[in-house]
């Protein structure tokens, strides 16, 4: 029977929608596998319940569930994974491990060995672990506390009676994330303070001088990246950064700066930053941590409004705004503009589904993570394709370009890598994406 050319037209027509529609689901499974794999270097299955890491060198440490996992960094390689009673675990600059509980404290080396376990009668909580896997810790008794020193073996071998100093327990400011609540976290190797009469340097261990006294503000702004130790004055509209390094005098740089009131601190590797965020203008006080030039600038934040986002983080190489529709990057020399990047309404919002919001940004070193609560509209094309309902695009701090993407669950926490990669973590998985 012969076919009209109408049906043939409807036949011709027909067949072409579905090529197209074939060609727009391979279009979008091809988007799926970039946006699960195509920047991932790798991928593990991880089962502590713990979205928090520590990285020290090539290795990447977690804690959750008792459980304390070291993988190696370049190729999710698991290194250790065994059990290991306590509360926290506690990362020095070797990679020593010192997981504590109430009554005892278990230390392991960077590929997961135990070196001692011992219990105590009184609390322990360790500040400083060497790089040789020595620990010191405040050990307290009912009424009084002591500073301990424990060796590679744990014996005990020196004690001293707490002096009253705010800056024993947590001395100075080792920068972001370090003195919380996380289950896993990282502590200096060498941990000093400052008397808060002289501004003496001192060792936290035994009290002993280490130093000639370093110039700070009435609140006693300081920082520590090693065993350098920074300090911060304001005298006649003039900061002063002085710094100590092993003790002895290592620089001092000023520039003219306005008044911080109480400011926020921000260390790095190789730059401190000091920021009053109270009012619409944000005051950035800063210097490299060599000393070789401190400079200071301003920023304006805009109206503030309980309705509207404004987030200031400072990056080891830019100053970060954050809006509610946009994101903005500053240079901690010059205080200009670096990029500007547009926030579009993609998302939608968990509890009003009728309601377009702006994507969420977190920034953690030199990263800033743009994330919306769906997938692309080329991704949902993948049929058949399960797709995370989250989708990261990690922004260069400085560049304002974006390096790589990656779909994960919600909840997953990004640390960003001095090298620009990406650590990813959920409960139960873990990515490390490469630009």
């Amino acid at each position: 029977m012969a076919v009209s050319s109408g049906a043939k037209k409807a036949l011709v027509l027909a067949g072409a929608l579905i090529g197209v529609a074939a060609l727009l689901v391979g279009i979008g499974h091809w988007r799926a596998h970039d946006l699960v794999a195509g920047d991932v270097v790798w991928h593990a299955e991880v089962d502590q319940g713990s979205h928090e890491s520590v990285v020290v060198g090539d290795r990447v440490y977690t804690y959750g569930k008792g459980v304390l996992s070291i993988r190696d960094l370049s190729d999710g390689r698991t290194i250790a994974e065994e059990y290991v009673d306590g509360t926290w675990a506690l990362v020095g600059d070797g990679g020593h491990v010192a997981v504590v509980s109430i009554e005892q404290i278990t230390v392991l080396d960077r590929d997961g060995a135990q070196m001692w376990q011992r219990r105590f009668d009184d609390l322990h909580n360790p500040f400083a672990i060497s790089r040789d896997g020595e620990l010191d810790a405040v050990a307290c008794a009912e009424k009084t506390c002591s500073t301990v020193h424990l060796d590679a073996a744990g014996t005990e071998t020196s004690r001293a009676v707490q002096r009253r100093s705010p800056r024993l327990e947590r001395p100075a400011s080792i920068g972001n994330g370090t003195i919380d609540d996380d289950r896993v976290r990282r502590i200096p190797a060498f941990t000093t303070d400052v008397d808060p009469k002289t501004h003496t340097v001192r060792e936290v261990r035994d009290g002993r001088p280490v130093g000639t006294p370093i110039r700070l503000m009435d609140d006693h702004v300081a920082a520590q990246v090693g065993d350098l130790l920074v300090g911060v004055d304001r005298e006649d509209g003039i900061c002063t950064f002085t710094a100590t390094q092993a003790g002895d005098p290592a620089w001092e740089t000023s520039t003219s700066c306005p008044e911080l009131g109480f400011p926020y601190v921000d260390v790095f590797a190789d730059r401190i930053y000091l920021s009053d965020r109270t009012d619409q203008t944000v005051e950035v006080v800063t210097t490299d941590l060599d000393g070789r030039e401190a400079n200071s600038f301003s920023i304006d934040a805009g109206e503030p409004s309980d309705a509207r986002r404004t987030e200031l983080t400072p990056t080891p190489d830019a100053v970060v705004l954050t809006l509610t529709d946009r994101v903005v990057a500053y240079s901690p020399t010059s205080g200009k503009k670096l990029w500007t990047e547009k926030l579009p309404k993609t998302s939608r919002a968990i509890l009003d589904e009728s309601k377009r919001i702006h994507p969420g940004v977190s920034v953690d070193g030199p990263v800033v993570d743009v994330y919306s609560n769906a997938p692309e509209p080329l991704a949902a094309l993948a049929l058949g394709r399960d797709v995370p309902s989250y989708t990261h695009s990690f922004i260069d701090a400085v560049s304002g370009e974006v390096t790589a993407e990656l779909a994960a669950p919600w909840g997953s926490r990004v640390h960003g890598l001095d090298d620009g990669r990406v650590l990813v973590v959920a409960s139960d998985d873990m990515w490390l994406v490469s630009p």
